[in-house]
């Protein structure tokens, strides 16, 4: 590989994942916005080899790295966790699933956490958490798409969307593109059909990952079939997330606060303890789990009181 080859590639995947223009870039290193994208191009490139653009280029993206997310926190092995863990690996291999869960079920955690692990500033990140804002329309996806996977963020949706299917037609490595909260995309079924259209001409799988009612979402009943080919891809693979059994919270507990006293240990799972209703699929159900997210919390101030001499 050129030096050219190398700035190329590395000035691409930079442009993805932070969201710059070319015109920005070639501001920030004292260069002109259309021999950039001469530059970027396969074609000639001026009388040399372009081997001074490609100094500029590899320095500035020295100079200001990537921001490499970090793990959000510690991860115990839960049920919860392992059934995600499961459902990754699974959507790696070019399959489509769904996960959901009410809240505190260790969804967005556990996504964030492998994200962050598996994230190794290349080209290539193994898994790429997508969360919707409510209402998303397609190009925003498509945009948001493009920077998890690195991929040039093009001037309309068409373009940006040939960029991801060319950054997904050179990967190497396996890749789960998960797309958490997706309840947020209710309704949307052009942003839904959207991302139908880039996991199947991408030939990846897809995680789906939501609130209880992100099956409804998904696979209630709609006239004219709408969505049916969601539903024909997921409606095999989906996976309730129960929450925290009394062991898995007895271990948190003492992995974060040491060993304490029953009684203390009994009132920490009471209090992360949710009585929880729900409608699925036409159903009405009442549940009892144990929230991680309600546990976390309470020993997190827990052991910041006791750190500052609060708590005996």
């Amino acid at each position: 590989m050129t030096t050219r080859d190398e700035a190329r590639e590395a000035l691409q995947s930079y442009l993805g994942r932070t969201g710059l223009s070319v015109g920005q870039v070639a501001q920030r290193i004292g260069y002109g916005r259309h021999p950039l994208l001469q530059f970027m191009s396969r074609a000639k490139y001026s009388d040399g080899d372009g081997s001074k653009a490609a100094d500029l280029i590899l320095k500035f993206i020295r100079d200001n790295p990537l921001d490499i997310p970090a793990p959000p926190g510690r991860l115990y092995s839960t049920r919860d966790v392992r059934l995600i863990d499961r459902q990754i690996e699974y959507v790696k291999r070019g399959h489509w699933a769904l996960v959901n869960g009410p809240p505190g079920t260790q969804k967005t955690f556990t996504l964030d956490t492998r994200m962050a692990e598996q994230y190794n500033g290349g080209l290539e990140p193994g898994v790429v958490v997508i969360t919707p804002l409510p209402g998303l329309r397609p190009m925003a996806l498509i945009q948001e798409i493009a920077i998890g996977l690195g991929a040039y963020v093009g001037q309309n949706k068409t373009a940006t969307l040939r960029s991801i299917l060319y950054t997904l037609r050179r990967r190497k490595a396996p890749l789960a593109l998960c797309i958490d909260e997706a309840q947020g995309l209710a309704g949307q079924l052009d942003t839904l059909e959207t991302l139908r259209r880039v996991a199947d001409l991408g030939r990846i799988g897809l995680l789906i990952a939501g609130h209880d009612n992100v099956e409804d979402v998904l696979l209630a009943p709609r006239p004219d079939n709408q969505l049916e080919q969601w539903k024909s891809r997921i409606e095999q693979h989906i996976s309730y997330l129960p929450g925290l059994n009394e062991e898995e919270a007895r271990a948190a507990i003492a992995g974060e606060a040491g060993e304490l006293p029953e009684e203390a240990v009994r009132k920490f799972i009471a209090s992360a303890t949710v009585e929880h209703q729900r409608t699925r699929q036409g159903r009405f159900e009442r549940l009892k789990y144990i929230s991680a997210r309600r546990l976390f919390n309470s020993l997190r101030d827990f052991t910041e009181k006791r750190g500052n001499g609060k708590v005996n």
